[in-house]
């Protein structure tokens, strides 16, 4: 396929089988069929993954697989963009599936909406097991999108689809953030055009207690501070200091970013280690009546499953 409409990226590392052959064959089964599938291997050292990539690329030619020596989520999902054909590029994470006609939909909408330069989905949360939680709804239009940016990011990554061509002029993700590298690359691209999120869930996003999320929380932190400084920047005219802004630690947030840890634990289903990192924290914290609130939560979400969307409202 060598000129694809749509190429879907997808960075794997040692992912669980089980989880990487569901969000696999969700994108083999969209409606949609114009699409190369580009599956960039961050040097997985898992010899079941790298032969279930070389299996399903056998079996499939719309599958290509890219063998990179490991250096991170970032550089690996710029290779992609240098290595896609797609005039479309799809986000696809290897832990969550895609609804069967997410790809058509998007592809219509930018039919429809050439402005667009960024285009993502509501989405199903799920615990690791693959438990339902909850629907996100997301901010569909362009100014809500915007204002949602200064306060967080406010698409799934890996539901998004966007022009091969915007991403150029956007310079790609950058490789100064390990971490919420989709935050500032998203933003980026919302201000290059016009942003949305499609109303229906047409994604679906698995908490895992191995995330970024989890286990870098206080990075993550301090990236997405630094992450709304430089847009401010650019905001007023100004030159952008990425190296500055992530020169000094986030020691301020780190005990918010630790209580955020254990609440990703909570919603991935792994409470053993969410009770553990709140008592730890309430052991050297015990009049911080906030962790302790959240401390109840996991009591009341662990206990009453009908009762855990209205935890996090």
């Amino acid at each position: 396929m060598l000129n694809p409409a749509v190429t879907v990226l997808m960075a794997v590392y040692d992912p669980p089988l089980e989880m990487l052959d569901r969000a696999v064959e969700s994108i083999l089964t969209q409606t949609f069929a114009d699409f190369e599938f580009l599956i960039v291997d961050d040097g997985s050292r898992n010899a079941p993954v790298r032969g279930f990539l070389a299996q399903r690329a056998r079996y499939d030619e719309r599958i290509r697989i890219a063998d990179e020596p490991h250096r991170g989520l970032t550089a690996s999902l710029n290779r992609g963009l240098t290595l896609a054909r797609g005039t479309w590029i799809a986000r696809q994470d290897a832990d969550d599936w895609s609804e069967p006609t997410r790809l058509e939909r998007q592809i219509n909408h930018f039919d429809a909406h050439p402005e667009t330069t960024v285009l993502g989905t509501d989405a199903w949360t799920h615990q690791q097991n693959g438990r339902r939680l909850w629907q996100l709804r997301l901010p569909a239009k362009h100014d809500d999108i915007l204002r949602q940016l200064q306060h967080g990011n406010p698409f799934v990554h890996g539901s998004v689809m966007f022009p091969r061509a915007a991403a150029a002029s956007a310079g790609g993700y950058r490789e100064e953030f390990r971490c919420s590298q989709d935050y500032d690359f998203l933003w980026r691209l919302a201000e290059l055009g016009y942003a949305a999120n499609l109303a229906d869930p047409l994604y679906h996003y698995r908490y895992t207690s191995g995330s970024v999320s989890a286990e870098r929380a206080a990075e993550q932190a301090w990236a997405q501070g630094a992450i709304q400084r430089l847009a401010a920047a650019r905001r007023a005219g100004e030159a952008e200091d990425i190296a500055g802004e992530l020169a000094e630690p986030g020691t301020p947030q780190a005990a918010a970013a630790l209580l955020k840890q254990a609440d990703h634990m909570m919603l991935a289903g792994d409470y053993g280690l969410a009770w553990a990192i709140y008592s730890k924290h309430l052991a050297s914290h015990p009049q911080n009546l906030f962790a302790w609130t959240k401390l109840a939560r996991l009591g009341v979400f662990r206990a009453f499953p009908w009762l855990r969307e209205a935890c996090f409202r």
